[in-house]
């Protein structure tokens, strides 16, 4: 005999459609249910197997995926650097120049302009001898430096606007391969081109007595420290109780100050001895005599940058518009099992109906009234009978659970497609 039809939430004055119980069980949460395969419904349509396969083999990629991205995150804690060349090319262009004899801001009352220079510094990244250009990474001229200073000798009384241009890395802002500075004048100028690497993360030059311990002149932090505590455990510094604990040698004793010093001690002590590394000087003159001069020399400079395969991880790590598509694909998916469902509770409610058309409709109105009745207050049930457990099951408590998880289910997902829209 089928479950007798009954409709838990109705509005007052208004005939809520009667919908059939759900299976055995309580549902499970409303996130694991939208996904689930619409119930019920392989006897008549016996596809729907197939989605149930498609959800199992999805847990399984998911599992895989997220296995995955954990490995990535663990390689990219461990940064690998490749050692590359830049090139620079430094070159000056000049508009409306006029005989160097006359006078510096000469203005031409034909053209309306001053005569002006601009000085171009292009940066260049070299591929290693047999690479492909497809397979290195692709980073400008700006993304290796975090200040490039030009200073300019000539007389700040006949050029107020100042004769120090400084360009700072900023975050959050694009990179470019070419750095321009365009000012006045029709004479040429000696310039001093300072460039300051960047580094990540930052390297150090060290004092000469800890790099002649070291053995390296340039070096990060954690690696310095690394090397010190490598020293001490090949020279057998270290205290025989306590293996954190090192007693220095004279050349340790030189440097820090301390017959003895704890391990934890050491990043506060090498401060003194590492300083910014030197900048990279450059001395050009810019020249004003033709239309276009460039530098007699190209300046190569050693710059290390992250691998193709590090980038590589990182965009994976940090793309969102993969899972925009998924959490989208999601929805959809939501919907039509929803409608799914809702379709087959159609099709129970008129199966039963034609059936035995009579005993449904009174079985139907009499749930209405139940219903009524709980809505209006006025019930009439024995409060005795209600601790009972015999009263929880009845045929129509299965389908008052049913609609009520059903109610939270279509909450849940409106509140979802809300979120998604928003």
């Amino acid at each position: 005999m089928q479950p007798q039809p009954h409709v838990f939430q109705q509005h007052s004055g208004a005939m809520s459609q009667p919908m059939v119980p759900p299976q055995q069980g309580m549902q499970p949460p409303a996130s694991m249910q939208y996904r689930k395969r619409p119930s019920e419904v392989e006897s008549f349509v016996p596809e729907s197997k197939l989605y149930t396969d498609l959800v199992d083999f999805e847990k399984k990629l998911d599992a895989t995926i997220m296995r995955k991205r954990l490995d990535i995150q663990e390689a990219l804690g461990k940064p690998t650097k490749v050692r590359r060349t830049l090139r620079l090319f430094i070159s000056n262009t000049v508009v409306d120049q006029t005989s160097s004899t006359e006078d510096v801001n000469n203005f031409d009352l034909h053209t309306g302009s001053v005569s002006s220079w601009a000085l171009r510094i292009e940066g260049k990244l070299l591929n290693p001898a047999g690479d492909d250009k497809k397979e290195q990474p692709v980073q400008k001229l700006t993304s290796f430096f975090h200040s490039v200073i030009v200073e300019l000798d000539r007389d700040p009384n006949l050029f107020p606007e100042g004769s120090l241009i400084e360009w700072q890395k900023q975050p959050n802002t694009p990179d470019f391969d070419v750095i321009e500075i365009k000012r006045k004048g029709d004479m040429n100028v000696k310039c001093k081109i300072i460039l300051n690497l960047d580094s990540n993360p930052q390297k150090f030059k060290l004092s000469p007595a800890l790099a002649d311990l070291l053995d390296v002149k340039m070096e990060t932090k954690p690696h310095i420290v690394m090397g010190i505590w490598n020293y001490c455990k090949n020279h057998k510094l270290q205290d025989i109780e306590d293996k954190r604990v090192i007693r220095c040698d004279n050349r340790l004793a030189q440097i820090f100050g301390y017959p003895q010093l704890h391990f934890s001690q050491l990043p506060e002590l090498i401060t003194p001895h590492l300083s910014r590394p030197d900048p990279i000087i450059i001395d050009y003159t810019i020249r004003v005599d033709k239309q276009l001069t460039q530098s007699s020399k190209c300046y190569d400079i050693e710059v290390e940058l992250d691998s193709i395969v590090r980038q590589k991880m990182m965009n994976i790590v940090s793309s969102t518009q993969t899972q925009k598509e998924i959490m989208g694909l999601d929805d959809k998916i939501v919907q039509c099992v929803q409608s799914i469902n809702n379709s087959k509770i159609k099709r129970d409610f008129l199966v039963q109906f034609s059936k035995e058309p009579v005993e449904f409709i009174n079985k139907w109105i009499a749930s209405q009234a139940r219903d009524l009745e709980v809505i209006l207050g006025e019930s009439k049930i024995n409060l005795e009978e209600i601790r009972q457990s015999d009263f929880y099951k009845q045929p129509w408590m299965k389908e008052a659970v049913f609609h009520y998880l059903t109610t939270k289910t279509q909450q849940r997902m409106q509140e979802l497609l809300t979120t998604q829209r928003g």
